[in-house]
């Protein structure tokens, strides 16, 4: 958000959004996901990181009536509808501006952050939705550009969500290449993203051990079984010593076990061997892993292959020139 806030700062006065305007353009953004709570409203701007704890109930009310002064037909919060409000209509096409787009991504990159795939999905929608009521074609195509689920099957991963809540093993067609398609049969553990790229993690029985899958390259479940497998003591556990620890903040999974003069003991937990030996080459040469001694060969092979792959290039740089 702080980018975005630079941003804006620097814009001619003419073209920033006031507070009210920014804030009642989240408050219809959250309206038309789903209806909502005065409290659901605020905790949806706080979320976004655009209102810290003290934006009141008050400011809801002004933003909603911001919002009804603009043609918006907002319901009342009754017993019935459980104090929600709901848009029911808005008579016009909505002009957004570019800096209002920009501020549309930039509330979606922090969202993302921590949301569930229920969310991902909700905020696809709305991205879909407000498609439709834009007047601008180019802003259009921006607002559909968006969504990290862009281009993906929607319904897979609708079904995807529901094996994730259960655990269930499932028998998946996947693409490992363009060219190679394999069967894997996965207890689903989470769906969770890596460099805003969505991946089904879980046990895979046919490779016998934790592996996370791109959702894209997912073709499609091909059955079910509704036999449980335990998904419990399969994370990778990493001892390591690490100096200059100022440049190298450690991550919640990641906790000191001792210090010394030059150096801190770091013990670290993985969701499997692959993330494990990619935050240990992160490192770089600040890095001595001190146990197990797989992980440790491993990296030491991978290094090797590195080297290789390396001089291989620079001698043909040579043949070149």
């Amino acid at each position: 958000m702080k980018k975005m806030k630079e941003y804006l700062k620097y814009q001619d006065e003419s073209k920033q959004i006031s507070s009210t305007g920014a804030r009642a353009l989240l408050v219809l953004v959250s309206l038309l996901m789903k209806p909502r709570t005065f409290e659901e409203i605020r905790q949806f701007l706080i979320e976004c990181g655009f209102a810290n704890e003290q934006y009141s109930i008050d400011t809801v009310r002004m933003d909603l009536n911001t919002l009804k002064a603009i043609g918006c037909e907002i319901s009342k919060a009754l017993k019935t509808t459980n104090y929600k409000y709901t848009i029911l209509s808005h008579p016009f096409k909505v002009k957004l501006m570019p800096t209002e787009i920009f501020f549309l991504k930039e509330a979606y990159k922090q969202i993302t952050k921590t949301c569930s795939p229920e969310t991902l999905l909700n905020y696809h929608y709305l991205f879909l939705k407000l498609a439709q009521i834009v007047s601008s074609e180019e802003v259009k195509e921006s607002l559909l550009g968006i969504s990290i689920l862009k281009g993906m099957d929607i319904n897979l991963i609708k079904e995807l969500v529901s094996d994730e809540k259960h655990h269930n093993k499932i028998k998946i067609e996947y693409a490992v290449t363009s060219k190679r398609i394999e069967v894997y049969d996965i207890t689903l553990e989470r769906l969770g993203l890596r460099s805003d790229k969505l991946y089904a993690f879980g046990f895979n029985h046919t490779l016998k051990k934790r592996t996370f899958l791109r959702v894209s390259k997912i073709r499609k479940i091909l059955s079910k079984f509704f036999d449980k497998s335990s998904l419990f003591g399969l994370d990778t556990y990493v001892k390591f010593s690490l100096t200059r620890s100022y440049m190298h903040p450690l991550e919640e999974n990641e906790s000191i076990v001792k210090t010394e003069d030059d150096k801190i003991i770091v013990e670290g937990r993985y969701y499997n061997d692959f993330i494990a030996i990619q935050r240990m080459l992160s490192f770089g040469r600040d890095c001595t892993v001190l146990e197990p001694d797989e992980i440790r060969e491993r990296i030491i092979e991978k290094l090797l292959e590195m080297r290789e792959i390396y001089a291989s290039s620079k001698k043909d740089e040579h043949r070149i020139i």
